[in-house]
Order: structure tokens, then sequence, then C-alpha cells
């Protein structure tokens, strides 16, 4: 069985029970001491074809426990979690299906009382004394209905048996059978932290899982702080344990070399974990093992995957070497949390899943950082930057949260900078509600900004205020964690926006200056803008006055192709005109107020600018337009007038300059950076004008 502890944000790390509260569940395996004439169905074993994805089956259970309290409020809320979380797991993991019916073994050391002894007699090791007291079967507090069960007899000393229960019905199309209770159970009382735990019931002949219990503590699920993707996060950690990924299983999984379909080649593993020359445990399966390799960047394989020190078992990979896995020994929430790849490897080395490697999530942790990462004695060198030194401020290495160089007890003396306990998310704009009165370093929060190292803060006017703004005042502070706006241009790179600034080129591993900002913001090198999608579609924080960036003045031209021959009049292009608007607009998701002057020519070619009206709220007009582009490029608008159809087809966007009478522009030749510097009214705000033509290619109706 699994405990994870929410550790939320500044929490501290406690005891996990794993090891000792799975050790208390009897693990049972295929059992009938029934005789055949008696039996009405066959032993859930797995078939011979080709795996199919891992069927589960839920069951909630309400049956009272003594000195437990079962709770429904919290229910809604587990179902949702399980629902989401097998329907994910049924994606990444195939078996070979269970034929006919699921049927669960009994214990019979609990329905009977003695067997017999005399191994001369025809029953020997047959039931010969019922258990008077026996109420049937449980796991973790769930109880199991007869009919999931086998059914039991007893037995005389010579004869046949007295049917005492018969074999259930079982349970139809089914792979894994999932009970699940939310109540307020000892272990959660004593464990305050506890969200859920799981176990592993009862295996199959070739003891891959067949069953197992996940109990949710009642008072996690009525709490606001803890979000729907932080309990589906914690529901797919403790099934991962129940299917395989434990201590107790590890011994147990087997080899097959040729795959499962061809079952009569797999044997038990010989070794699964060991401990190398530093006394670490290690898993030490193929697939695990390579997996590492290829994260750390180390050619080849490696000797296995480190897990943490629980004793002389464990079920969770070191949080050294691993974090953000989601089978580390904590758990930091659901936006921290990944599911790895080298956790899907163990589920492929245990022979008894065919693995869907596409579903594991990238892990940033230690990537590429070498054979020596996550060691003891390498962490405290300075030579990682995932690690850190001293007790400073500065950023999560995901670059979601501002975060303090701190250490827990699975960190080992290691540091590394965990978010803070409150308002250190960049990405949720309530934090930055705070800052706006005074904000010298220019934070912005929104759900598109991350956290940079920088030491900015605002330039101080020498005292005419009319020179250059003067540097000798400022006295240059450490880097600390600040959060900022970033959009993705493309893969690897990015820009910065500082408030009140533009957006600011940020080439990773160097350092920028910032307009109006005396110090630096530092670029980190590997953890944004990772993806191969292109540019984000970030919105643009909104200030409380316009800026440059709300002022920018688009035109957007879409050529459109309909029935050869097909000619409009002036009413019918308006109309025209009008509806390619109202698809436009929808397919930008935000309001009309940035859409203005549609028109359309007799040769289908629809123009409209684009610019932020006063009061319009979303996000800047660049974003606007470069969102725009992205998903007419991705698939073409299509607009019904009458029994026409007109559509089109993304081409090539190209920048040009224009005039706009209400502006005053500076405008440099081509290849030259373009400086615009305006007054508008009494704001005082820095704005240029751009015109852009996004020509579309006609298409064929």
């Amino acid at each position: 069985m699994k405990m994870w502890r929410l550790l939320l944000l500044g929490a501290a790390t406690s005891r996990c029970l794993h090891e000792e509260t799975q050790k208390s569940v009897r693990l049972l395996r295929p059992f009938s001491q029934m005789p055949t004439h008696f039996r009405s169905l066959t032993l859930p074993l797995p078939g011979s074809q080709e795996p199919q994805p891992l069927r589960i089956h839920t069951y909630y259970t309400r049956d009272p426990v003594p000195s437990e309290a079962w709770d429904p409020a919290g229910e809604p809320r587990a179902l949702a979690a399980v629902t989401e979380t097998t329907r994910r797991i049924q994606g990444i993991l195939a078996v070979p299906p269970v034929q006919g019916p699921l049927l669960l073994s009994r214990d019979p050391t609990q329905y009977c009382h003695a067997v017999w002894g005399d191994p001369d007699t025809p029953n020997y090791q047959r039931c010969s004394l019922l258990n008077p007291g026996y109420k049937g079967e449980s796991c973790l507090g769930a109880k199991m209905p007869d009919a999931h069960l086998r059914g039991y007899s007893l037995w005389p000393e010579h004869g046949l048996p007295q049917l005492i229960q018969p074999d259930g019905p079982g349970v139809q199309n089914t792979d894994f059978l999932l009970y699940v209770r939310v109540a307020h159970t000892s272990q959660c009382h004593k464990e305050p932290s506890v969200i859920a735990y799981a176990a592993c019931c009862q295996l199959d002949s070739e003891d891959r899982p067949l069953a197992g219990t996940i109990v949710y503590c009642a008072h996690h699920l009525s709490s606001p702080s803890l979000s729907h993707d932080d309990i589906v996060m914690v529901t797919l950690h403790e099934l991962l344990h129940a299917l395989g990924f434990s201590g107790q299983l590890f011994k147990m999984w087997r080899d097959c070399p040729s795959g499962l379909s061809a079952r009569e080649n797999c044997s038990t593993r010989k070794q699964v974990t060991r401990r190398d020359e530093r006394g670490q445990l290690l898993l030490t399966t193929p697939a695990v093992s390579h997996s590492l390799a290829q994260h750390l960047g180390v050619p080849g394989t490696l000797l296995g995957v480190p897990l943490e020190e629980e004793g002389s078992l464990s079920s969770h990979w070191e949080s050294r070497l691993l974090q953000g896995s989601i089978m580390t020994a904590t758990f930091h929430g659901a936006q921290h949390t990944r599911l790895d790849p080298i956790t899907l490897a163990a589920f492929e080395d245990s022979g008894w899943y065919q693995v869907n490697h596409s579903a594991s999530e990238e892990l940033l942790w230690g990537q590429g950082s070498g054979p020596d990462f996550g060691l003891v004695s390498t962490c405290k060198t300075g030579s990682s930057d995932f690690f850190c030194t001293g007790s400073g401020l500065g950023c999560h290495y995901l670059h979601l949260d501002k975060g303090s160089c701190s250490s827990d007890p699975k960190l080992e003396g290691c540091h590394m900078y965990k978010p803070l306990a409150n308002g250190s998310e960049c990405w949720k704009e309530e934090n930055g509600l705070h800052t706006r009165a005074e904000n010298p370093h220019g934070e912005i929060y929104h759900v598109h900004s991350r956290c940079f190292f920088a030491n900015l803060t605002s330039q101080v006017l020498s005292k005419d205020n009319t020179s250059q703004p003067s540097t000798a005042l400022y006295v240059e502070e450490d880097p600390t964690g600040c959060c900022y706006l970033h959009q993705c241009t493309h893969k690897g790179a990015y820009e910065v926006q500082v408030q009140g600034s533009p957006w600011i080129p940020c080439p990773p591993g160097k350092a920028v200056r910032i307009p109006g900002y005396d110090g630096l913001l530092y670029c980190p090198q590997g953890r944004l803008c990772l993806s191969d999608a292109g540019a984000s579609v970030a919105a643009t924080f909104q200030p409380m006055s316009f800026t440059h960036q709300d002022l920018l003045l688009f035109q957007m031209s879409l050529k459109l192709t309909g029935i050869p021959g097909h000619s409009l009049g002036k009413g019918q292009r308006e109309e025209l005109a009008e509806l390619v608007l109202q698809a436009l607009v929808t397919r930008a998701g935000t309001s009309r107020c940035y859409f203005h002057s549609p028109s359309i020519t007799t040769s289908l070619l629809f123009t409209v600018s684009l610019w932020k009206s006063p009061g319009c709220q979303g996000p800047s007009t660049t974003m606007l337009h470069r969102t725009l582009a992205l998903r007419l490029q991705k698939e073409p608008l299509q607009v019904h007038q009458g029994e026409a159809i007109f559509t089109t087809e993304y081409s090539k966007l190209r920048t040009s300059l224009d005039h706009n009478p209400s502006m005053t522009e500076l405008l440099l030749p081509t290849g030259f950076c373009l400086l615009v510097l305006i007054l508008v009214g009494t704001l005082g705000t820095l704005a240029y004008q751009k015109r852009a033509t996004l020509q579309v290619a006609p298409s064929t109706t």
C-alpha cells in the first residue's frame, strides 16, 4: 500500500508508510478447493490473444468499518478523478485480456479454521473446519461482494465436500478490479498530510495484479486547496503502485523475451534490484536502465535507476535524481508532476504489460546532466543549476514558481529551489494584485508568466528630469526570482516582457537588459519553449494604461475562392465580408473590438484592420495577430453564403509598413531596426504602427 503525502507549497516532508502497509495485505493468487462439478466458472487466467487496453472496473464500497467513518461528501471528486485516471491508464497499458468474467480468490486462512493434515487421506490440506467468525473478504477495509469471489466448501476426511458458498457470477470485461473508499481512517488521522493510499490485493497465475484498493482521506477531498488535477495525479500515482510499481512486487516481475503473446517463454526475473558500490539501492532491469541513460545523456546504458532509501525494499524513485516524476515519494502538486518515460519503462520491464511510450511526459529535472547527476557528493558543488546552495530566493526549476533554496530528508542534504508557501505561482494573476501599487521590479503575474532570475529595478532620473536616466544611485543586487511574461517564437527561443516594456528577445543562457530598468534579466536554457508546436499563443498582460503593444495596427488580408465564375454585387460582398468577419472572430476566440473596417473586393480579397479599441479586454494586437496566423495555417476558414461556399488557404505571412494619419511615426529602410516614437494625448505612451498582409491562396471548392 502507498501513502502519498500532499506536500503543499512550503510544507514539510513526512515519512512514507508504503512498505509496512503493503506488507499488512496478504497477496492472494488463484486458489480453489472446490471440486470441479461445483465450479460455475474457470479461473481468471490471462488469455493468449494479443494485448488489449487494460480494462479497469471500479467498485465503490460504503460498508462501515469499525472506528472509521465513511464520508459521502468527497465521493463526487473521487469518482471524477478515478474515471479520468482509469481512462488515461487504458491509453498507456495493455495486457492479454482475461478470458470470461473476472473472479477473485478467497483467503483459505480466513474462512477455514483447520485443514486435514494426514497426507495419506484423499482430502489432505483441504478445509476440515470452518471459521465461524468468517465475514467475507476485504482489502484495506473495502468489502468485496460475494459476486466478485469464488466459492468455498467444507471437506470431510473422506468423500465429497459440502458446498458452503458457490462461485459468484464475476465481473465481465475486466482485467483489473479497483475498489474505492472515501473515509476518515486511522491512517488518515495518524498522518494528516496523507491524501490517499492504495494496495494490490490479488494476483493472477503469472503474478500480474488483478485487484487493488485505493482509500481517499475524506478531509482532503473537501479541501478547496486540492484541485481536480491534483487528485487525478495522486490517483494515478496510487493506481500505478497497485498495478505493479511496488517493492513487494518487483521480485515477481517477469522476463518475456518473445513478447506478451508468447507467454510460455516468460519466466520470473532473476534480479530486479541490487545495491551498487556506494550502497545505493537500484532497480536494474534493462528498459529503465536504458531510459535513464537517455534522460541523462549517457551513451549506452546504466547499471540501474536509484530507488529511495525506505528500508530493505523501496517503491519510489530517488528524489535527488528524478524530482518531479510521478513515482517519487513526495507530491508537490499536479503542476510539478510528470508521468515520465522512466516510469513507463518500469512497467515494460514488469513483463505484464505492453506500454504506449508515446503517452509519457518530458521530465526536465536532470535532463542531459550526465552520469554523476543527483549524487550527494556532487549536488553541493554548484556543478548543476538544478541544485542550489545556501538559503536564497530564486526560481523552481520548471520556472512556474518563485522558490527558496531548501532541502528535506528525501534530498539528503542537497538543496533545490522549492515553491514558496504563498503567492509564489507566477502563472496566477491574483498573486500580482498586491504589486500594482508599488512594482519597482516590473513584475507581471499572468497565465503565461514564468519565473526568471533578475535584479531589475526601475531607473532613477537625475534631478533636472531632462537628462538620461542616472545609474549612479543604483546599487546592483543579487539576482532573485521575479515573474515576467514570456512568449515562444520558435522551439527553444522566446521573448520576455516586463511591466511597461516592449517584448525583448531572450537568448537562452544569456542575460538581457530591459529598457527603463537597471540590472539584468537572465534567460534560462533548456527549460522554456521546448515544444515543436511553434510560437506561443500567450495572451499579453493588460496594464492599467495602453502600451505600445495595444496600439499596434495590423492589416490582415485573406484571399477567398468560391464557385468558378461566381460574381458578387456590392450588397453580396458586404454580406460576405460580415460572414467572414464572424468566422474570423470565432476562430480568434475574442470579441469584435479588435476588428475594424472589414471589406471585400470584386476579386474576393477580404481585408480587415486589427487594433485594440479602448476598453477592449484580452491579449495584445500582436499576440492576436500571431494566434490567428497559426490557427489559419492549421485550418482554413470556410464560409457559406446561400448555396456558395468560400474557403481560404494559408500561404505565408508578409509584414510591411504603412501610414496612419492619426499617429506620428518614424520609418527606417527595410532590413534595419524599426523605431517608432509617438505621443498619444496625455498618456505619453510609446507606440508604433505596423501593417501585415496574410496572403491566402485559392482552394478548390
